[in-house]
């Protein structure tokens, strides 16, 4: 066992390589999986640290307009390799890879990020940002400039943003804390929808979901129009409305100060909840298994039965994959044991039955004469 090590220690080879770029240079990295971290520094240079194996190579090859960043193996497949990565601020950044979680912080160039099964994390940020990721949560906070995120069965979580939002999700929640916008495009199938932020004069703000419920505040003070829809849901407010429409309960129009701003509210089989700036937000809570995915619990009431039905097939779906995406190490009974575990958490309380024990039958006998 102690040669072992010994030979997996003397295996291993750090790179640590300093490259001077000029202004305009973009940085490329493709990376299968690992962690990708980088953070800024105030030299116009990009340093990169990375251990790995001496079947691996880290090629790091400088062009007219890119740094180009990629690994490959001389025996194998390509393994994980965890990154930490200094760039100058102004540098725009993209990031490629499969399994791989990326971070930065303080960047202030263009960030493009997509990676498959991977969380990616942005703090700070000036430029334009497109990510993506199809099994990873997404997460962006101090960011100014244009954001448009992607994600597939994660959710995403906006905060202290100012600029354009654009974000949109398959299987999983959008909380957005804080947005200063005036132009936000927020979509999800099976997830809630939360905003808070100022509502600015002739903005457009367009908050859909199919199955999940919609959570907007709303100042006392605001120039906007609001286009309230749902169909198998229902509509809450913890203030007194003012209709200008006859159909309170699913579709109505709503009026304040000049109406210059466009807010557009649907929810197929949720409900939608207006509320003040600073009262509590629920639809930010989530579901137990942390994911931020699909409809609360709670709301389950508004829905109807077909509304019900649809989600709990997806529920058993996503239950079903996630059970073996996370369990693929482990048995195939600990797996369905997983999956049965989420399908009755997303499933609505099933009703306690009581079962009446049946009365022991008496025995006559006949008596002979």
């Amino acid at each position: 066992m102690l040669a072992t090590a010994l030979l997996v220690l003397m295996a291993a080879t750090q790179t640590d390589q300093t490259v001077q770029v000029q202004k305009g240079t973009r940085l490329d990295i493709n990376n299968f999986a690992g962690d990708v971290s980088i953070k800024v520094w105030d030299k116009d240079a990009v340093r990169v640290q990375v251990t790995h194996s001496d079947r691996e190579t880290i090629d790091i090859k400088p062009g007219d307009q890119s740094l180009l960043i990629r690994s490959h193996s001389s025996r194998g497949p390509q393994r994980s390799l965890d990154y930490q990565i200094t760039v100058p601020k102004w540098m725009p950044i993209s990031v490629n890879g499969i399994y791989a979680d990326v971070t930065l912080e303080g960047t202030g160039g263009d960030l493009t990020i997509d990676t498959n099964r991977g969380d990616i994390k942005v703090i700070g940020g000036s430029g334009f940002m497109s990510l993506k990721s199809m099994q990873g949560e997404i997460d962006v906070s101090k960011s100014k400039g244009r954001v448009e995120i992607r994600a597939m069965n994660e959710g995403i979580h906006l905060a202290d943003i100012s600029g354009d939002v654009s974000a949109e999700s398959t299987n999983g929640s959008l909380i957005l804390d804080r947005i200063d916008s005036s132009n936000v495009d927020l979509y999800t199938v099976n997830g809630n929808i939360s905003y808070d932020g100022p509502i600015k004069d002739k903005g457009i703000y367009r908050l859909t979901t199919h199955n999940g419920l919609i959570g907007l505040s709303v100042p006392e003070k605001v120039n906007a129009t609001l286009m309230v829809r749902t169909y198998n849901g229902g509509v809450k407010s913890t203030f007194p409305l003012k209709l200008d429409d006859q159909n309170p309960r699913k579709r109505f129009t709503l009026t304040y100060g000049d109406g210059s701003a466009r807010v557009e509210l649907e929810s197929f089989g949720g409900t939608i909840a207006l509320r003040r700036p600073g009262e509590p937000r629920p639809e930010t809570e989530r579901r137990g298994s942390g994911r931020g995915r699909g409809v609360m619990r709670h709301d389950r009431d508004d829905m109807a039965p077909e509304a019900l039905e649809a989600e709990i097939a997806d529920s058993i779906a996503d239950s079903i994959s996630d059970s073996i995406a996370d369990s693929m190490s482990d048995t195939i009974s600990e797996s369905i044991e997983h999956a049965m575990r989420d399908v009755m958490i997303h499933a609505w309380p099933v009703p306690e039955i009581h079962i009446q024990p049946i009365p022991k039958p008496k025995v006559v006998v006949p008596r002979i004469w």
